[in-house]
């Protein structure tokens, strides 16, 4: 039983599941520092980051986080979003801070009026992937076999008790 138990607390410890975190830090001089990680603690060198205008869609800017998994980059004077892409389920997408002295107007009232043609931020921090189903579907049988070992072993401790009497 022993084997068992052993076996199956590694295969579980495998499954950990883990989402990718973008914080996006206004540096007051019109530059924005985005830094990646993941829910593990374990920095996300090599995500692709990316700021999209809302205005018609294109890439503002794209690069790739260096080990320090963190950018400062220039804030565009137009309204954009934010995409931190660590590889399959592991998007982020945030809006963009303004500048201090705003967006322009024009460009403002064109993405009001194309946002809705254009990707809407998502977070994959409440997605329910393999894995964690795995882990409810494995933490469900390991208590049905704990409560059924727990009422084999009261049995027998009451049965003995009764012999002693």
């Amino acid at each position: 039983m022993k084997k068992y138990m052993l076996l199956t607390i590694l295969f579980c410890s495998s499954l950990f599941g883990h989402s990718l975190l973008m914080n996006v830090m206004d540096n007051e001089d019109n530059t924005i520092t985005i830094a990646g990680e993941f829910t593990t603690g374990q920095l996300a060198p090599g995500a692709m980051l990316r700021l999209e205008s809302l205005v018609n869609g294109t890439i503002l800017f794209k690069q790739r986080l260096p080990e320090s998994s963190e950018l400062t980059v220039e804030i565009p004077k137009e309204p954009y979003q934010i995409v931190l892409d660590g590889g399959p389920s592991h998007q982020v997408v945030e809006k963009g801070i303004p500048p201090q002295e705003g967006f322009k107007k024009e460009a403002l009232n064109k993405a009001l009026v194309n946002s809705s043609t254009l990707s809407q931020p998502r977070s994959t921090t409440n997605e329910w992937n393999n894995s964690t189903v795995i882990l409810f579907i494995l933490a469900f049988i390991l208590i049905g076999f704990t409560i059924y070992f727990s009422r084999l072993n009261t049995n027998k401790i009451l049965a003995q008790i009764k012999q002693k009497d």
